[in-house]
């Protein structure tokens, strides 16, 4: 059989770029397109050694390709952090296995021959290229999914930030989650409102306010418009009229806390001007979160 190394250098080249492209993809490395383009050249040169150097044993460890591996990596990204360079190393090996997945199911389906030799798969196909193209378009639908998950996580785990509720010296910390579908804004100054579980915030609250849900009169207008009334925090109270599916006329009971933070460490905001308004069920089945932000406050935040 005739081996044409500049063919095999070549499609060896475009395949690793690619699984360099979809590793960088995954890993949010930065890079370029000459960097990529180097780190897939180090990967065609070491199977152009094997195959004119078929005597020096080492190139055919696994040792050797595992160095292979991280050079490619180093030249590809030079992760900075040595959990980073793992990160990526993990992500690189498994793009790889998606790839030769991929190039070994079509070689199933259409029964195409092949030998392993010295570490290297050689396929009898009457056009290499054909090969290559499928298994690119394969590993394109395969990546797209993935990433899409992946993309969806991430978009879930940005959504959802601590939340922390000052209310005359009490400070209480919770899971907040930005609800696109959250207009509330107080009626008379225009705020804008948070939705919180009361079980969550229980504990900030007046014992007058909390017998309010503790008995489930928070429905009854009259009550709670008598209880807040006598109330001594009367001034830090709302009636916050709302309108959901179920319900077009409701009414919660709010109060403006003494401020509230949103985030974590260096990213973490500080807000004053906002209405707190208590739900007296879960918002989430998990409690995963146990609030409900408006997309507001979160552009104000990051403005």
């Amino acid at each position: 059989m005739e081996i044409y190394l500049d063919v095999l250098f070549l499609e060896n080249v475009v395949m690793n770029y690619l699984i360099l492209l979809v590793t960088a993809k995954f890993s949010k490395n930065k890079t370029s397109s000459l960097r990529l383009l180097m780190g897939a050249l180090v990967g065609a040169c070491y199977v152009a050694i094997l195959i004119l150097f078929p005597n020096i044993k080492f190139y055919y460890t696994a040792f050797g390709k595992i160095i292979l591996s991280f050079v490619m990596i180093a030249v590809a990204f030079t992760p900075e952090k040595v959990l980073q360079f793992f990160k990526t190393l993990a992500i690189f090996y498994i793009s790889t296995f998606i790839f030769a997945g991929a190039a070994f199911a079509f070689m199933y389906f259409n029964q195409t021959g092949s030998f392993v030799r010295n570490g290297i798969v050689y396929i009898f196909w009457q056009s290499k290229w054909t090969l290559l193209l499928l298994s690119i378009i394969m590993v394109g639908i395969i990546v797209r999914i993935f990433w899409e998950i992946i993309q969806s996580r991430h978009i879930k785990e940005k959504l959802l930030l601590t939340l922390r509720i000052a209310f005359e010296s009490k400070i209480i910390a919770l899971a907040a989650l930005v609800d696109t579908g959250n207009s509330l804004h107080d009626p008379l100054t225009n705020t804008p409102v948070i939705v919180a579980e009361f079980k969550a915030i229980k504990d900030i609250l007046p014992d007058e306010i909390q017998r309010i849900f503790l008995e489930s009169k928070e429905n009854d207008l009259i009550s709670v418009t008598d209880i807040v009334s006598n109330s001594t925090w009367l001034s830090r109270f709302r009636l916050i009229p709302f309108t959901s599916i179920g319900k077009e006329n409701g009414m919660m009971i709010g109060f403006k806390p003494d401020y509230i933070e949103i985030g974590e460490d260096q990213e973490r905001k500080g807000v004053e001007n906002v209405i707190i308004c208590i739900y007296n069920r879960s918002l989430s089945k998990n409690e995963r979160y146990r609030a409900l932000l408006s997309p507001e406050l979160v552009t104000e935040m990051t403005a």
